[in-house]
């Protein structure tokens, strides 16, 4: 629940473009071929139609929640085979989760003040001082 979370509150990008490669129209909307469109992860993922409370942190939002192809779109949107979601997301949860481990496990550490805003308007998104930790130290020894 808390990667999830991490995944909808901080987008990696902010969006991610892509050319229609068929014309179509959805919702009264004519896009042709070829037209550059744009898909708003941020703004999805924090829609406040499809999220209680979008702009509060709440990993148990995620305890009963279920998958959704385009609503939650951390990584872009729809069916990995056939559209724009990438199909290196079920590793990246699996990375996360291992991190979120270690960090919780298996080592202490402070963190100390810093700046963890970050911009829309560069891609990745990451935090201005990046992640700073101090006094790292193992929690024990692996046999």
């Amino acid at each position: 629940m808390f990667v999830q979370e991490v995944r909808r509150y901080y987008p990696f990008a902010p969006l991610i473009g892509a050319k229609v490669r068929k014309s179509f129209t959805w919702k009264g909307v004519r896009f042709k071929k070829g037209r550059l469109v744009f898909l708003d992860m941020y703004g999805t993922n924090h829609d406040q139609k499809l999220w209680d409370e979008p702009d509060a942190f709440r990993p148990e939002r995620f305890q009963e929640r279920k998958d959704s192809l385009y609503d939650f779109i951390p990584q872009g949107g729809g069916d990995p085979m056939k559209g724009h979601r990438c199909p290196g997301e079920g590793i990246t949860v699996e990375v996360m989760k291992a991190t979120m481990d270690f960090l919780v496990n298996d080592i202490d550490y402070d963190v100390p003040d810093q700046d963890i805003s970050y911009s829309l308007s560069r891609m990745p998104t990451r935090p201005e001082s990046g992640y700073i930790m101090a006094n790292i130290e193992r929690k024990y020894e692996h046999a």
